[in-house]
């Protein structure tokens, strides 16, 4: 397993375009992030270098130009993200949490039925209140 939460930012944005296409040449990354951010080719092509030595990109060398394709699939980098984060948050404080997530974010119609349907099931077993669990070793 990779450690996604060795990856930045910049790199996230990087690895997004890579996922998008499935695959892309360094030009093509180049092209599309100097579209969207303010930062130059070298730094670019510094944040793909990094993702590389990271294992979470790798490029097809054989030939020029270089085709670079993801070694770790996007919704295994979102679901180790979030849970990392989440396994920081207090127990009390997850349900806020995605309260808050839910309420700042473009969600389509289709991901909405999908949550309503796992919060019904889920509702069917959740206890009346959560324990906080941020002492918890520390007690035993």
């Amino acid at each position: 397993m990779k450690e996604v939460e060795t990856m930045s930012r910049a790199e996230w944005q990087v690895m997004r375009i890579i996922w998008t296409l499935g695959e892309a040449t360094s030009k093509q990354v180049i092209e599309i992030l100097e579209r969207k951010t303010d930062w130059k080719a070298a730094t670019i092509k510094t944040l793909m270098i990094r993702l590389q030595k990271k294992h979470f990109l790798k490029a097809e060398e054989t030939k020029r130009p270089y085709i670079y394709q993801p070694m770790i699939q996007e919704n295994e980098a979102i679901h180790e993200s979030v849970n990392e984060l989440f396994d920081s948050i207090c127990c009390m404080r997850k349900g806020s949490a995605i309260n808050d997530l839910i309420e700042n974010s473009d969600i389509s119609q289709s991901d909405i039925s999908q949550m309503i349907a796992t919060l019904n099931k889920k509702a069917q077993t959740a206890p009346e209140e959560v324990e906080c669990d941020c002492l918890e070793a520390e007690l035993n």
